[in-house]
């Protein structure tokens, strides 16, 4: 990481922890000794082990990737961080456990695209992306657009001047409705204006096999299970959907690169708390959780996993807000549906 960066951080981070301190009554309308209990629970915590929900199968980028910082956490805090992995309904299971959960900061989750995208499109979402406080970010793994070796396409420009030929003629994996995943390749579909058959898959590393074969001719698959393939021989690599080259595959150009700026969907996720959460306790949170992933030993995993470290964790809601913007403008009423595979 950039020297920059890590200034950047530790300063931000000092100022971070002198605010937990000097938590602020005035204006908010409650009684002084409710502030005071507050800034008091917030200055001792945790006190008692802190659950952090994944809302995906244990062994997945998330997962793996919020274990390096809940592991730290724990070192750090003196208390167990227990993750719980609660898959299923594309993320709502997790999310809605952490709703209904006291807003006390013992209770946190890691949340992704699918808190913005299943309330705009998924009736069946009994919560709002504003029923969460995100907390901080834990980064993003981006996805690269990779063909089987032995397709002819050596750029993704000849892959969609081929598919403009040929509407509709070449599969494309979806991992599941609204992932990053997912709404690139619609993105990716709109921008060039191609028709490509979605087959559906639960999660990424199912269709894997299928793509190495040419039962499926392209997919946005995450770099950490990319890269591997790429290197074997078995998959190529025609592009990345991320805002920069990734330095483990520095000759394959960004889709901004190659004209297609608007189909760059960049996968966040980071740890969110339910609503009412003390600010102090949030801030807190912000401050412990920008420390670890300072850490040589989280970083050394974050560059296992291809994981970008955010420069500032903290700015989490804002990037939430931004992404709120984009899909609640692209989506309308609903992300279009795959295909059955």
């Amino acid at each position: 990481m950039p020297t920059s960066t890590a200034v950047s951080r530790r300063s931000w981070l000092h100022s971070a922890l002198a605010a937990s301190t000097a938590f602020t009554t005035a204006g908010l309308g409650l009684p002084l000794a409710a502030h005071a209990a507050q800034a008091k629970a917030a200055a001792a915590y945790p006190v008692r082990p802190v659950k952090v929900v994944v809302p995906y199968p244990a062994g997945g980028v998330i997962d793996v990737t919020a274990r390096a910082v809940t592991d730290a956490l724990a070192q750090r805090w003196g208390q167990p961080v227990i993750v719980e992995n609660r898959p299923g309904a594309n993320g709502n299971l997790g999310a809605q456990a952490v709703h209904q959960a006291a807003a006390d900061g013992y209770t946190l989750l890691i949340g992704s695209t699918f808190t913005v995208i299943n309330p705009l499109t998924d009736k069946t979402t009994r919560y709002r992306t504003s029923d969460f406080v995100p907390v901080a970010s834990i980064g993003s793994t981006p996805n690269v657009w990779v063909v089987p070796a032995s397709a002819p396409w050596r750029t993704l420009q000849d892959f969609i001047t081929q598919a403009r030929q040929q509407p509709g003629a070449f599969n494309v994996a979806n991992p599941g409705q609204g992932s990053s995943n997912h709404l690139g390749l619609e993105r990716l579909a709109a921008s060039a204006g191609i028709q490509i058959t979605q087959v559906n898959y639960q999660g990424q590393p199912p269709f894997i096999t299928d793509l190495a074969n040419g039962q499926i001719h392209i997919a946005p698959l995450t770099a950490t299970l990319a890269l591997p393939h790429i290197q074997s021989g078995k998959l190529r690599a025609l592009a990345v959907s991320a805002p920069t080259r990734l330095p483990a595959l520095a000759q394959v150009p960004t889709l901004a690169e190659l004209g297609l700026g608007d189909a760059t969907v960049v996968p966040w996720s980071g740890f969110m708390a339910p609503a009412g959460t003390p600010a102090a306790l949030v801030t807190q949170l912000q401050a412990a959780i920008a420390e670890v992933q300072a850490q040589p030993a989280v970083l050394q995993r974050y560059a296992t996993l291809q994981a970008q470290v955010p420069e500032r964790p903290q700015d989490f809601a804002q990037l939430v807000q931004r992404e709120q913007q984009r899909w609640s403008a692209l989506l309308g009423a609903a992300v279009k549906t795959a295909s059955a595979p």
